[in-house]
């Protein structure tokens, strides 16, 4: 069984399967432009198993047919990130060592490619059609290198078709279902969100890229069921809601968010827009798929928790020994689940440090509460020590967000002589609002220890984000000298 196995069911079915742009194509129409485009890849690789297919093209329904065929004929499929820099992207390439290169935008490449119209133009072969089991590889995606090189993770179908089975019985989604997956595909985010819609025959409403104002149309327009966001998305929607004056969309029934923490002041907004609408954040990975989800019973049980572990995941939080961490105490998050990643592309050595047996970790540290509730302190890698002590810059920007004249904070360690990193911390004031070091200093004194606090404060009109709505960490240095010091 592979990802797209469960689409032949609709094949008699006259259902739109998506919209785009205007554009609607059924659930046959879909079928057959997936079969032509598994033809036309065979022209090209007539022996496809295990083959990578690289693919740099904006968002458009070619991105999903090309997708969904590519894993089909047991190839991989490597979906390439316009917004990656020149740098990232030779890495990449360099990387994952792609059999074939397919793009619509000609100027990122110098050779070695097939654009994308004459893919489309291609004869297709008859040859035999492979057979695909659950077990093969299909995906191959890259993190987008917010601390250090990109990293290539794996996935076989298994791994999305447990997730989809995760998804169908806990957030109750189904062929009834208008989906909306307004961000970019080559995100796995939004790309998991437009495969799973189809898998379960609903409709899904595709973008071509999302624009704040256009969405909310397009929402009460079609009357969306289900949305998938990141928080920035909801940010930039809020903003114009605000602006226009707008009436609340009465129609969504499902918010699923994920990529960051959604800020609890943002999220008590969103009922505001739309007042029917269950809210869900859910905590993963790349390379962990679902692992927490946090419904409107958990926020309001603890507004900084990541929820509780999703009934067919385990978590383990342990020590550096390997024990087990009592409930309160700090320990590396462990996950095991079917729909973990295969390991890293070409990283044998990085694969045995997150794999563990039938355990994975990337790195996040947690703490789990008495009654399952987990809270994430800090990623391993992000923490800065200062002064022999380990300081999470998560926890700071907890601290600085709850500051009634801050709305967002990031915080990261900088090399200093004396403490031999420190805590600096960049913030975006509300509008109107400013602060003194002082005070800063003082309102951090009152709600951590000395230790922790930033030794230096930055105000800066906007951070750098990833396409998953994080912020953009590696890029803060780069702010240490344009950001406006308050003193």
């Amino acid at each position: 069984m592979t990802i797209a196995s469960s689409l032949q069911q609709f094949i008699h079915s006259e259902k739109i399967a998506i919209h785009y742009c205007g554009q609607k194509i059924n659930y046959p129409q879909l079928i057959e432009r997936i079969s032509t485009t598994k033809r036309k890849l065979l022209s090209y690789l007539p022996m496809p198993e295990h083959k990578v297919v690289a693919f740099l093209i904006h968002n458009k329904l070619e991105f999903l047919t090309l997708f969904l065929a590519i894993a089909e004929l047991g190839a991989i499929a490597l979906p390439l990130d316009p917004k990656w820099s020149g740098r990232d992207l030779d890495a990449i390439m360099d990387d994952a060592r792609p059999d074939l290169l397919i793009t619509d935008d000609r100027e990122r490449f110098s050779h070695g490619f097939v654009p994308l119209e004459t893919f489309l133009a291609a004869e297709p072969s008859f040859l035999p059609l492979p057979n695909v089991s659950s077990d093969t590889l299909f995906y191959l995606g890259y993190t987008s290198g917010t601390t250090g090189k990109p990293k290539g993770f794996v996935r076989t179908h298994a791994s999305w078709l447990n997730s989809f089975q995760c998804t169908n019985a806990f957030f109750q989604l189904n062929s009834a279902d208008r989906i909306l997956s307004p961000g970019p595909l080559v995100h796995s985010h939004f790309l998991y969100a437009a495969v799973h819609a189809l898998s379960i025959g609903a409709t899904l409403y595709l973008p071509e890229k999302f624009d704040a104002g256009d969405v909310l149309s397009l929402m009460e327009k079609e009357r969306i069921s289900a949305v998938y966001i990141v928080p920035t998305m909801f940010q930039a929607m809020l903003k114009r809601y605000e602006e226009k004056k707008a009436r609340p969309n009465v129609h969504l029934r499902t918010i699923l968010s994920s990529g960051a923490k959604w800020h609890p002041a943002s999220r008590k907004k969103a009922k505001l827009l739309f007042p029917n609408a269950k809210i869900f954040e859910f905590y993963g990975a790349s390379e962990l798929s679902f692992v927490t989800y946090l419904d409107e019973k958990g926020f309001e049980y603890d507004l900084q928790s990541a929820g509780r572990p999703f009934p067919n995941v385990q978590v383990s939080i342990r020590h550096e020994s390997g024990e087990e961490a009592h409930p309160g105490e700090i320990g590396e998050l462990y996950v095991k689940s079917g729909m973990i990643f295969a390991g890293y592309w070409n990283d044998d050595e990085l694969t045995k440090k997150v794999r563990k047996g039938e355990w994975a970790t990337v790195g996040d540290l947690a703490v789990m509460d008495e009654n399952g509730y987990i809270r994430l302190v800090g990623r391993k890698s992000n923490m800065i020590l200062s002064g022999g002590l380990n300081v999470y810059p998560e926890e700071i920007e907890h601290v600085l967000e709850k500051h009634p004249a801050i709305e967002e904070a990031a915080v990261i360690g900088v090399e200093d002589d004396y403490w031999g990193e420190k805590a600096v911390a960049f913030l975006r004031l509300k509008e109107g609002q400013t602060l003194t070091k002082e005070e800063l200093k003082t309102y951090c004194r009152k709600y951590m220890a000395t230790y922790k606090c930033p030794k230096m404060f930055f105000s800066v009109k906007a951070f750098p984000y990833t396409s998953s709505g994080k912020i953009a960490r590696k890029q803060l240095k780069s702010l240490l000298g344009k950001g406006e010091v308050i003193s």
